[in-house]
């Protein structure tokens, strides 16, 4: 696979640790590519006094060089750790006793409540009795009072008053999709 003259040249100078200018500080003293490969330059200069590239074509046509990756610092590849899970190592563990600023419960006490409302068992049943409740079906007592035929006769505004679908595909979206009019017939 081919490589760019850019990529090749990057990827040599990061193996060797060093960044482009000083790579061509040396360039003056090879005047051949063959001479600067030899003794390990990147750059020589060529018979007009310009500073080239000492890469051959073929260099070009192998394989990419990768450059050795250097060794990282051991805390960036420290898992992240999630919130209210024991700490990653003994030397910075978290006080869950203490606490919290301005509050009287503990680190513990937060991190093992319950969530939400309660557990919705209840507040589910009372939504399910609840007549007002706005679950509800909320045009499902007008429906059993007018016919089709009507509701197709109103404008939307008046749907809307009577807590109706305004069109046909509102009413494919909603909860009334099912609902039957008093003569019967559905959306």
């Amino acid at each position: 696979m081919a490589v760019t003259l850019r990529t090749y040249l990057n990827n040599k100078l990061k193996e060797k640790g060093i960044t482009a200018a000083q790579a061509k500080k040396n360039a003056g003293k090879y005047k051949s590519i063959a001479a600067a490969k030899k003794a390990g330059s990147l750059y020589y200069t060529n018979k007009d006094g310009k500073v080239m590239a000492a890469v051959y074509a073929e260099d070009l046509k192998k394989a990419p060089v990768r450059p050795k990756k250097k060794p990282s610092d051991p805390r960036a590849k420290r898992p992240k750790q999630p919130k209210g899970a024991p700490p990653l190592r003994e030397r910075d563990p978290v006080e869950t006793k203490k606490l919290l600023p301005g509050s009287s419960k503990t680190i513990d006490d937060v991190l093992n409540q319950p969530r939400g409302r309660g557990d919705g068992s209840k507040e589910t049943i009372k939504r399910q009795t609840d007549p007002k409740s706005p679950s509800r079906l909320k045009g499902k007592k007008a429906m059993d009072k007018i016919t089709r035929n009507q509701w197709e006769n109103m404008s939307k505004s008046e749907r809307r008053a009577l807590g109706l679908p305004a069109t046909r595909v509102a009413a494919m979206a909603s909860k009334l999709r099912d609902a039957k009019f008093k003569d019967g017939k559905s959306f």
